[in-house]
């Protein structure tokens, strides 16, 4: 069964081409280049090692010529012992040389990946809230593990492997044209079908690993999506529909290797054939001309040692351009990720009000959309002063949680300003900005890790006391006392062990703790009892202190308390004022009154 469009569509390949060629992306080489040139002392120092290893490389089959012309046939059995002995070092040299390369390399390598994954995570970050919420989880996290391991070997000792085989091989070339050119041309005549055979294998597999790389992202997406909506697939009986889609993703994924597999199995048969060619050419062709006597038995000898160790970097290029194929496709999706520029930045020059933050608000002339769509706010203006308490209500799609974006700065106006303090929210720090305004979502998230910590990362710096202090003040401390061990008591991933309400207890208590200028709490008694909205209501006294709160209210008694209340209808404001004065001349603000809070209001 295939599910077309949505969610599932995005995972079974819809939209996504696959059959096409996949150019080389040469703006990502020129990315990875910049990372491996911050490394190039390291790297010179493993190219010296290497250079000697090749030299040990190309001198040892023409000592074996030696051996042969001059010590065995002349019967000098002492120079051959010199011989050997100098051959031996020779080798000692050589792994020594390959260790410290080998060493060297890897150290680069990993330095390099590293730096990789910290600025692609650091620039997933800086990506506004859109992005994240049009972008699969899987694919954010395919680009971050397995497309950054994919470049692990090749940065490690890839680059230098791969100048060290065109080195030898190039060296292997020179040194038989210098011994006897005759049977270097004709050791060389199956060079070309290698390079055509190459070129072919290496695009289909370029092609073929980004297809790989693009199935693991859907696995990943597919895994993350089933095991973070384990709540829905259980309550609603979906367990073996999942598995059936997570198996398609599954063979999918599996076509895709056998793929990539099938191409890189013949590379193997390809170099055998090639290197049996060369082989049988040179004891044809040599072994005529030393019948002939135009060519001495030790010539022979070394060209068969140089065809052995022309035919093994041969080899490992098939195996190490197999590797790139690999590299580059990954390089290619992480790439999309490096060049795209986030759409908030923090100002080259910020700005201060001379008499320091007091936490005023002003929307002028503010009209935001979300991409074609109709404006979801539309020309608003409002002002709210330093300290004010201020709701805002509104139908449901009139553009209340876009206000709390924009006043956060998760989203930029495209029209108008947002000003904290007369200063327009795109002229200050973002340091300085996400200390000064905070939201509260209604869909609280909390990390998989001890209630501590959760509130502690509104201020990581904060001390046990101070953090017990601020769940005091948002009245969380009782449940968290009542809790097995206490603030040190897991809250599961994404505080599942925990109800809807002491999640947004916790929320609170961390908003209290980083204790910004500004907070913005987005229906915060929204799927709560009434116990708990008792709690939360006692606790948005506690944060309307010495602070500008803005309350994005759902129920009639969220609205106490606050100085003002602003209506909003379609993306515009449609009046500002008290309750009382609102209910009797507002009709939109009559008709959600009567709809969500009459039986509230009533009982109240």
């Amino acid at each position: 069964m295939t599910i077309r469009g949505g969610f599932m569509g995005r995972l079974q390949g819809g939209g996504q081409e696959h059959d096409g060629p996949v150019p080389l992306d040469r703006d990502a080489l020129r990315l990875f280049g910049g990372y491996v040139r911050a490394h190039l002392g390291r790297l010179l120092l493993g190219a010296a090692c290497l250079l000697v290893a090749v030299g040990v490389t190309l001198l040892l089959p023409y000592l074996g010529k030696v051996a042969v012309d001059r010590y065995i046939a002349q019967n000098d059995l002492v120079g051959l012992a010199w011989l050997g002995g100098i051959y031996i070092a020779l080798n000692g040299v050589y792994w020594l040389a390959s260790y410290w390369q080998g060493l060297i390399t890897a150290q680069v390598g990993q330095r390099v990946v590293y730096a990789i994954r910290h600025d692609l995570f650091s620039r997933v970050l800086a990506q506004p809230l859109a992005f994240h919420e049009q972008e699969c989880v899987g694919q954010i996290v395919s680009r971050l593990t397995s497309d950054t391991e994919a470049l692990s070997d090749v940065a490690s000792s890839e680059v230098l492997n791969l100048l060290g085989d065109l080195l030898t091989i190039v060296g292997i070339i020179v040194a038989m044209l210098l011994i006897d050119w005759r049977l270097a041309l004709v050791t060389l005549i199956p060079i070309p079908l290698v390079m055509a055979s190459m070129d072919y294998l290496g695009r289909q597999m370029r092609r073929a690993y980004r297809h790989v790389q693009q199935e693991i992202a859907a696995v990943n997406a597919s895994v993350e999506q089933g095991v973070s909506g384990m709540r829905v697939v259980q309550s609603l009986g979906r367990e073996s529909f999942t598995a059936e889609e997570f198996e398609q993703i599954s063979l999918r994924n599996m076509s895709a290797n056998l793929r990539v597999s099938l191409l890189f199995a013949a590379i193997f048969p390809t170099m055998t054939i090639t290197n049996t060619l060369g082989t049988v050419l040179v004891l044809g062709y040599g072994g005529w001309l030393v019948a002939q006597g135009s060519l001495a038995p030790g010539v022979l000898l070394a060209f068969f040692a140089y065809i052995n160790r022309l035919y093994g970097p041969l080899r490992e290029l098939a195996l190490v351009y197999n590797r790139y194929q690999a590299a580059l496709a990954s390089l290619a999706r992480i790439g999309e990720y490096l060049r795209r520029e986030p759409e908030i930045v923090s100002p080259e020059q910020p700005q201060r009000p001379a008499e320091g933050w007091r936490g005023a608000l002003s929307l002028e002339g503010v009209t935001f959309a979300y991409g074609d769509e109709a404006p979801a706010l539309c020309d608003v203006d409002l002002q709210i002063a330093a300290g004010e308490t201020v709701a805002i209500v509104g139908p449901s799609g009139a553009g209340k949680s876009t206000l709390a974006r924009l006043l956060t700065r998760l989203s930029d106006a495209q029209q108008g300003r947002v000003a904290i303090d007369g200063v327009d929210v795109r002229d200050i720090a973002s340091s300085e900005r996400t200390h000064l305004a905070m939201l509260v979502p209604q869909e609280v998230f909390l990390f998989a890790d001890t209630i501590r910590e959760n509130i502690r990362y509104g201020r990581p710096t904060a001390s046990d006391e101070e953090v017990e202090a601020a769940a005091r003040r948002a009245q969380a401390d009782a449940f968290i006392q009542r809790l097995p061990q206490g603030y040190d008591s897991y809250a599961g991933e994404g505080g599942a062990l925990l109800s809807g309400g002491q999640r947004q207890l916790v929320a609170l208590a961390r908003a209290l703790l980083a204790d910004p200028r500004i907070l913005i709490l987005d229906e915060a008694t929204a799927n709560v009892d009434a116990m708990t909205e008792a709690l939360i209501r006692q606790a948005i006294v506690e944060l309307g202190r010495d602070r500008t709160l803005v309350i994005i209210a759902h129920r009639f008694s969220t609205l106490r308390g606050a100085n003002r209340i602003v209506v909003l209808k379609a993306g515009r404001i449609s009046d500002v004022g008290q309750h009382e004065a609102l209910l009797a001349s507002n009709e939109t603000y009559q008709r959600l009154y009567q709809r969500l809070w009459s039986e509230e209001g009533g009982a109240q």
